[in-house]
């Protein structure tokens, strides 16, 4: 009975370590990245500046959508780096999430606008048929695919980790016409 006791005392802790370790050392493993391929949904809104309508017939090729609001203090962390991508010709659709357009506007004012396009979500219909959780969030769109998503703020470190070896592997091709 001692020697089974021992080995349980012994055997579990190790299982647990070894678990652990190999699991967080998974290359595939990154902290809010997922790499499920699933398709765009299809959606029909009002541009946050107009009231024209945007659906996903409009927007081809590849691109990102960030979801953002005036509100999310961790969105104006990253709005930094989202300037940045903008400038190196990589096409930005913006989900602004449930935010008061007037707010999101003067946001906008205030912090520059990286984005080609901006689709008012303010019920979050879109953001919930995207499994939005909270803003902000990023994907990775290649011909009305979702190639790969990231819940949190998107920075150099985020961008070389996780979306860089996807666009890589996939062979992305930044948009022009949005």
């Amino acid at each position: 009975m001692i020697t089974l006791l021992r080995f349980i005392i012994f055997v579990i802790p190790i299982s647990l370590i070894s678990f652990l370790y190999f699991f967080i050392n998974d290359n595939d493993y990154y902290p809010g990245a997922d790499f499920k391929v699933s398709d765009m949904p299809a959606f029909e809104l009002n541009s946050l500046y107009e009231n024209s309508v945007v659906n996903n017939f409009d927007l081809e090729g590849s691109y990102l959508i960030n979801v953002w609001a005036s509100w999310c203090i961790t969105c104006r962390i990253e709005h930094g780096f989202l300037v940045q991508l903008n400038s190196q010709n990589i096409p930005i659709i913006g989900l602004n999430y449930k935010d008061e357009r007037n707010d999101a506007i003067e946001w906008l004012g205030k912090y520059k606008d990286p984005y080609r396009i901006i689709i008012h979500d303010y019920s979050g219909s879109l953001a919930l048929d995207l499994g939005v959780t909270g803003a902000p969030e990023t994907f990775l769109i290649k011909n009305g695919k979702i190639i790969a998503h990231f819940s949190g703020e998107v920075n150099k470190r985020v961008w070389s980790d996780v979306f860089a070896p996807v666009i890589k592997k996939e062979k992305v091709v930044w948009n022009d016409q949005i």
